[in-house]
């Protein structure tokens, strides 16, 4: 990947021929499910199945996939052009701003599904209203299958194309994450330093991220998803950063954790050790055939053992890849106890090694890595701070 300094090359756009394999992987797991038709309003799905690639999806926005027969993009009438322009292999239905969404997703629908068919739908879809589902579920003619992980299965695994993508807002990451370390001295403002990752991304050649840059000092540290404020950081302070740049979609976020005054650093340094061993652990066992709970067990473990007794933390990372606001995770599968997923090669993870410990100190930090046949591959390069 060209674009180590200045602006990156630009990409062309993945061939139609890479959207037809996966609507054809799609209905080949539809059939062994017996759907006759699938209902896809996830914005990462719809993009996925088409191309479609907007800041339209306020509003409802649909791709019916038929069993048989082409795929349907049920959008707001006057995104048509941009849909048409931007997606490929998919009919449009546009539907009016007077008109109720679900009357055109009943219209679509009704044409390809016979009577009394089974009909799959993505329950845990932000982008599908109660209001807009509670009509659809009345359509007496349809048997309606929650199946969320139909999709989530398939995208989680991503081809060549779309790991140079990741690749790609990898090194875009890269250089916002530089320019917002540069930035982050005694005196400026969080905001300043969100200004100065905004302009290194974009200028670099950087897509609209799905979700703002985090900037804060660790007062705010366990504020997980606070974004900049016009706080001045003092000379004895820390400033956090986790970001994300994007390619064509594709996200690649890391993060990194700053002390202004190398004194504060050295006091902080069994948690820096500690989170820092944590972390070489965890991409250790990022591995195919491991599961998300095994790769959390793993980086416990070496915090457990360094504080001397059990440690509490949510998960250690999560998958990304596509991404649509509100945030960059590309599923809703997390490294985290109870989380049975398989790795396999082809995943990309947000992989975390935070330490927030009264006798250890405070340390956070965290990168993408994909999973490979071999084992595991950090694509964020920024080096470790402090």
């Amino acid at each position: 990947m060209s674009g180590e300094r200045g602006l990156l090359t630009e990409e062309a756009d993945f061939p139609p021929e890479e959207y037809e394999q996966r609507r054809d992987a799609v209905r080949a797991a539809m059939d062994r499910r017996g759907l006759d038709a699938l209902l896809v309003t996830a914005p990462e799905d719809v993009h996925y199945l088409s191309g479609l690639d907007h800041q339209g999806h306020f509003a409802v926005t649909g791709l019916v996939v038929p069993l048989h027969g082409s795929p349907v993009l049920v959008e707001r009438a006057m995104e048509a052009p941009t849909a048409a322009a931007q997606t490929h292999g998919v009919d449009h239905h546009g539907y009016g701003d007077a008109t109720d969404p679900a009357d055109a997703l009943l219209d679509v629908l009704t044409a390809p599904v016979p009577a009394h068919r089974t009909v799959g739908y993505q329950a845990a879809s932000l982008n599908l209203p109660p209001a807009v589902w509670d009509r659809l579920r009345t359509w007496r003619d349809a048997r309606w299958n929650p199946c969320d992980d139909l999709l989530s299965t398939l995208r989680h695994v991503h081809t060549e194309r779309e790991i140079d993508r990741i690749r790609g807002a990898a090194r875009l990451s890269d250089t916002a994450m530089a320019a917002g370390l540069a930035a982050a001295t005694a005196g400026a403002r969080e905001n300043e330093i969100a200004a100065a990752v905004h302009d290194a991304m974009l200028r670099a050649g950087g897509d609209l991220p799905a979700f703002a840059p985090l900037v804060r000092s660790t007062e705010q540290l366990r504020q997980e998803h606070l974004t900049w404020s016009r706080h001045r950081l003092g000379a004895r302070e820390a400033v956090f950063m986790e970001l994300s740049a994007a390619r064509g979609r594709y996200h690649a976020p890391l993060a990194r954790l700053l002390h202004l005054d190398r004194r504060d650093a050295a006091r902080n340094a069994r948690a820096r050790d500690t989170s820092r061993a944590a972390m070489d652990a965890l991409c250790g066992a990022l591995r195919p055939g491991t599961t998300a709970e095994q790769v959390f067990r793993t980086w416990c473990a070496v915090i457990e053992e360094a504080r001397g007794g059990p440690y509490e933390r949510h998960h250690c990372g999560y998958l990304v890849g596509i991404g649509f606001p509100p945030g960059w995770m590309g599923g809703s599968r997390t490294l985290r106890p109870g989380d049975t997923l398989e790795l396999r090669p082809g995943m990309a993870f947000h992989v975390q090694s935070w330490v927030l410990d009264d006798d250890l100190g405070t340390h956070a930090f965290s990168d993408t890595a994909l999973v490979t046949d071999g084992g595991c591959e950090v694509l964020t390069r920024t080096p470790r701070t402090d």
